[in-house]
């Protein structure tokens, strides 16, 4: 069979082929998260100033939190259902595709119920030190932007349908175009005078109706997969409830390392120090944004793989993953080094000032997130990741209450410190779960991320096996 023909039992397209359009359309997605982050911050600080703009951060932070109501299934689907697929199983895919998408829709109901009884009784404008708004005007933002996040939900499990198809190029662009739009409309919005209010409504504007066409776009690629309950099982939920809490705790480590310490710092010491510390982090972080994109690249040919027994194949995808993590994190890590300040000048200019040591301390963090991030993607391809999720969770919490601590003796870079010392953490812990799993060794691996064969080569190798 010719190399260019290889393909996965129920799958369209060859391994090749979905791996050149998958990482071309999620290549986009760091492209435009740059982009977006760093053009749309000067343009907000033009707009509203470093206050205002600081209550936004602070105001869109609390919401994100939403994003766990999906307790983890709309992900854990898209390995289990991928793996089900490759197996010859479409019905045992749908059902898994009904049941996450009925247990996430009645969840958000509920959560957004909760948070609209409860979020107009607490004092926003003191817990969170903002500035330009009241704590009613506050919590109809919160309120506005949970239900952003809650219809965003909706796409976590129409992208497993995409992902499990081989569609998953065209899912991410269609997701990477909304972004795209959703941005340019809500930014012009705040530059044409609107108040943070009109921002958020706009955002639940676009999502809602980009999330409606990303849904028909689904059902035309996949007449296969419909969204309903008729073949959803409350044992197929209960089968993947432990995948899915480990995926829950992954983005709610997330949140702590994000949004978190957006928080913490906040309220410890305003919404100027949130900017700093916010864009810093931001300009830090480009050269992870495209190891984001490889990895979820590989996510659906490592699930594919495992589900059709191919361990050579994820052994080798597993090892130049990393290889392209450690070259480009640590080449993009210099170079942001020597030119960070002047990026960052010209980026801010002079709305805020550049902190030297918490940017390089931040530098670190990204590379040691980029290598473990890289290599996670092998247990989540097969919803084995608890251990290293719930490990996570357990260390950014600790990192958040050591931010606290650091903050007031050493102001933001304490909280870069902290987030540097779980990153670091996870790495070793990471490394070993995928090694084991891919059935690699310690000393082979190592050897390989210098002696490694061309890509075409090990695809061929790991078919013939």
């Amino acid at each position: 069979m010719p190399m260019n023909s290889e393909t996965q039992p129920g799958i369209a397209g060859t391994v090749r082929g979905r791996l050149i359009r998958g990482f071309g359309a999620t290549a986009l997605g760091p492209v435009v998260t740059a982009i977006i982050q760093l053009g749309t911050v000067p343009l907000l600080l033009h707009a509203w100033g470093a206050a205002k703009y600081g209550d936004w951060l602070l105001l869109s932070a609390v919401p994100s939190y939403l994003a766990l109501s999906d307790m983890g299934f709309g992900t854990a689907s898209g390995s289990d259902m991928t793996m089900r697929v490759a197996a010859g199983d479409r019905e045992g895919a749908l059902r898994t595709f009904q049941s996450s998408w009925a247990l996430l829709t009645s969840v958000s109901i509920v959560m957004m119920l909760l948070a609209s009884a409860t979020v107009w009784w607490i004092p926003w404008q003191h817990w969170l030190k903002v500035s330009s708004v009241s704590s009613l005007q506050a919590a109809t933002i919160m309120i506005i932007l949970g239900a952003y996040v809650v219809v965003g939900q909706q796409n976590n499990v129409a992208e497993s349908g995409y992902r499990c198809d081989g569609n998953f190029a065209t899912g991410i662009l269609w997701l990477v175009l909304l972004r795209v739009i959703e941005t340019i409309l809500t930014t012009m919005v705040a530059l044409l005078g609107g108040s943070l209010l009109s921002v958020a409504l706009t955002y639940l504007a676009i999502r809602s109706l980009g999330s409606l066409a990303y849904s028909l776009l689904l059902r035309h690629k996949s007449p296969w997969l419909r969204f309903g309950i008729r073949h959803a099982r409350l044992q197929t939920v209960k089968q993947m409830a432990a995948p899915a809490l480990g995926f829950m705790a992954m983005p709610m480590g997330d949140a702590l390392t994000l949004q978190g310490f957006t928080v913490v710092i906040g309220a410890s010491l305003g919404p100027v120090a949130v900017v700093v510390f916010s864009t810093s982090r931001t300009l830090s972080r480009i050269s992870l944004q495209l190891m984001i994109a490889v990895t979820h690249t590989l996510w659906p040919e490592l699930s594919a793989a495992f589900g059709a027994g191919k361990i050579s194949l994820a052994r080798r995808l597993h090892r130049h993953a990393i290889q392209a993590a450690l070259g480009l994190s640590v080449l993009g890590g210099l170079l942001l080094w020597v030119t960070g300040p002047f990026l960052y000048h010209i980026w801010i200019r002079k709305a805020v000032t550049f902190d030297a040591a918490c940017f390089h301390i931040l530098l670190f963090a990204a590379i040691a997130n980029s290598l473990w991030y890289t290599s996670s993607v092998v247990p989540m391809s097969t919803n084995a990741h608890h251990r290293i999720a719930f490990a996570y969770l357990a260390g950014t919490s600790i990192s958040l209450g050591l931010a606290y601590v650091l903050i007031h003796p050493l102001g933001i870079v304490g909280a870069a410190v902290a987030l540097l010392l779980v990153q670091a953490s996870m790495s070793w812990l990471v490394l070993q779960t995928a090694l084991r799993q891919v059935q690699d060794t310690l000393r082979e691996f190592i050897v390989a991320m210098f002696t490694l064969a061309p890509l075409g080569r090990a695809w061929r190798q790991a078919r013939e096996a």
